[in-house]
């Protein structure tokens, strides 16, 4: 097999053949676990359950980076990772400024309570199971922000997200300019209202809370979901882009539905 890496300029600088589902072997883990200052790995970087305890400075990952099961506590500045970052189950209980994973992050099952403000997440950022208790500013989450079984209460202005969980937190308000391009699952919390023009690109899941009405001018492409819920009435415009489920809306009179509500998929209510 080739040796790829006594052809290359800079022996700290690992170059990694991808391909074919070729990772990071027993050399690139050696490496890293002896201290040697690497500043760029290209492919996946496996340390998953490993004696590592610390990463260098400006690293740069191009594939994934798996530090669940170790003993880590805290990643260097500048790190970059091009793939996945996976801190499941670790210590870490804060992020560095100017992180940038282009593809998922999972923080799920560690004590982090808080994210910097310039943090960029590519994917999906998993935070269920966290003590997180808030979030920055104009958070952008491409993927989706998983915050199901946190005890976060209020999320931050201009957060944009793909897809939403918010299961079983006590999440009571949603901000008004919240955008969620995918589906917002809002079951099991204490939420009564939404905001006024809010538009959910996904599937709308507010059953089993304690919702009573809806805004006007709401816009769900996807399915709406108030079964369980003390709704008494839909508003005018309502638009839904998939099914209506009102199955257990003992307040909802399926019978007199406003005239001017829109179901491009089916109303269920048995």
């Amino acid at each position: 097999m080739l040796n790829i890496y006594k052809f290359h300029s800079n022996p700290d600088e690992l170059i990694g053949h991808t391909s074919r589902n070729f990772y990071f072997g027993d050399e690139a883990k050696e490496l890293i676990l002896q201290g040697k200052e690497v500043t760029k790995v290209i492919g996946t970087l496996y340390l998953s359950g490993t004696a590592i305890t610390a990463l260098p400075d400006n690293l740069t990952v191009q594939g994934d980076l798996y530090l669940d099961g170790t003993a880590i506590t805290a990643l260097p500045d500048n790190l970059t990772v091009g793939g996945t970052l996976v801190l499941s189950g670790t210590a870490i209980t804060a992020l560095p400024d100017n992180l940038t994973v282009h593809e998922d992050l999972y923080l799920n099952g560690t004590p982090i309570t808080a994210l910097p403000d310039n943090l960029t997440v590519g994917g999906t950022l998993d935070l269920s199971g966290t003590q997180i208790t808030a979030l920055p500013d104009n958070l952008t989450v491409h993927g989706t922000l998983n915050l199901n079984d946190t005890p976060i209460t209020a999320l931050p202005d201009n957060l944009t997200v793909g897809t939403l969980g918010l299961k079983r937190t006590q999440i009571t308000a949603l901000p008004d300019n919240l955008t969620v391009h995918g589906t917002l699952y809002l079951s099991g919390t204490p939420i009564t209202a939404l905001p006024d023009n809010l538009k959910v690109g996904g599937d709308l899941s507010l059953y089993d809370t304690d919702i009573k009405s809806l805004p006007d001018n709401l816009t769900v492409q996807g399915a709406l979901y108030l079964n369980g819920t003390p709704i008494t009435a839909l508003p005018d415009n309502l638009k839904v882009g998939g099914n209506l489920w009102i199955n257990s809306t003992p307040n909802l009179d399926k019978d007199n539905l406003p005239s001017s509500l829109v179901v491009k998929g089916n109303i269920r209510y048995k």
